[in-house]
């Protein structure tokens, strides 16, 4: 992204345009071993956000509600994804969206070659701050800075993320988050003025899901795939400053809000010969050792020959003797 479009981004979600979100983009239930698998996600981006109601009074003593909708469309909007594989099991998933950075723990449930469950909680935090003024040189060449404005906005996430993959290539998932934005904007005729701060909280819950397919191309992944995302509601809380005076809080619940991402992610992992080469080359135990030998089959050994007895020596003598016998009455 572009400086100027994040600024933009970060003066839209400080006043309450769009809450910034973070999707199961990129994220397979499939275990990566002891490796380490990278994926960026590259789409299109569709948002809609509406606030609550705000109830006036005009002039007349007349009821007026107002609704703000915000809308955006960005081309091309980008998310990433990181695993680092513990074992066939657990992973650490780190997720960077436009919400800030949300490590989690995936955990997959089963082992078998056909499909994969998994299990990731996460969460997450982002910061970002905008500034700007006005600087106007006087004839005398004094310059004075004059329409001061900044904006500073704090996002915290935290939820829970189901997660399905096939061997044919599908995946899919499902998850949950809550979601909190808090952003202070202020302005100032000049920077010796009195400063106007507008904070806005903004705290919704958010339901998410993704379909996709990865075609594998050796240690690289192409996954198209789609992301959605609905707010059945929002809480909005708008406090006002001037100066040293403040008003008291002010809390609006209702709304909705909706997005849409499609796209294709682009993943790749560590090969599974350094892994497979890591597992020959560690130390091996006593255990390693016995396990060796009962898989090795020990070659059945022919018995010595028996000695002859006295007796045998005897049995042959009357056997040959026996033999002259009926060769002679023939």
């Amino acid at each position: 992204m572009s400086l100027r479009f994040n600024a933009l981004l970060v003066v839209c979600c400080a006043s309450g345009c769009i809450v910034p979100r973070s999707m199961t983009l990129g994220m397979m239930a499939a275990p990566v071993g002891r490796g380490t698998e990278v994926g960026v996600f590259s789409g299109v981006q569709f948002a809609s956000q509406t606030n609550p109601t705000v109830s006036t009074t005009n002039v007349a003593g007349e009821r007026v509600d107002t609704q703000t909708q915000n809308r955006a469309f960005g081309i091309p909007s980008f998310e990433a994804n990181l695993q680092k594989g513990f074992n066939d099991h657990l992973a650490l998933n780190v997720h960077a969206s436009q919400a800030g950075i949300q490590p989690g723990l995936k955990w997959t449930v089963n082992r078998s070659r056909v499909a994969h469950f998994a299990v990731l909680p996460a969460f997450g935090v982002g910061y970002g701050s905008f500034a700007g003024s006005d600087f106007v040189a006087e004839p005398s060449g004094r310059q004075n800075e004059t329409r001061f404005q900044s904006t500073t906005a704090f996002t915290f996430l935290g939820g829970l993320k189901l997660l399905f993959s096939h061997v044919s290539g599908f995946y899919a998932g499902v998850g949950y988050d809550f979601i909190f934005n808090r952003s202070n904007s202020g302005t100032a005729a000049t920077s010796t003025s009195d400063r106007a701060e507008i904070i806005t909280e903004t705290a919704t819950h958010q339901l998410m899901g993704a379909l996709g397919f990865s075609i594998a191309l050796g240690q690289v992944s192409l996954r198209p795939e789609v992301a959605f995302a609905v707010y059945p509601t929002l809480s909005i809380t708008t406090s006002t400053r001037f100066g040293a005076t403040a008003n008291p809080p002010a809390t609006l619940t209702g709304g909705f809000g909706w997005a849409i991402l499609p796209g294709f992610s682009l993943a790749v992992a560590t090969p599974k010969e350094k892994a497979e080469a890591e597992e020959d080359e560690r130390p091996r135990g006593k255990d390693d050792a016995e396990d060796d030998e009962e898989e090795e089959e020990t070659p059945r050994r022919k018995a010595p020959p028996r000695k002859k007895t006295d007796d045998d020596d005897d049995e042959d003598r009357r056997k040959t003797r026996r033999s002259r016998d009926d060769d002679s009455e023939d």
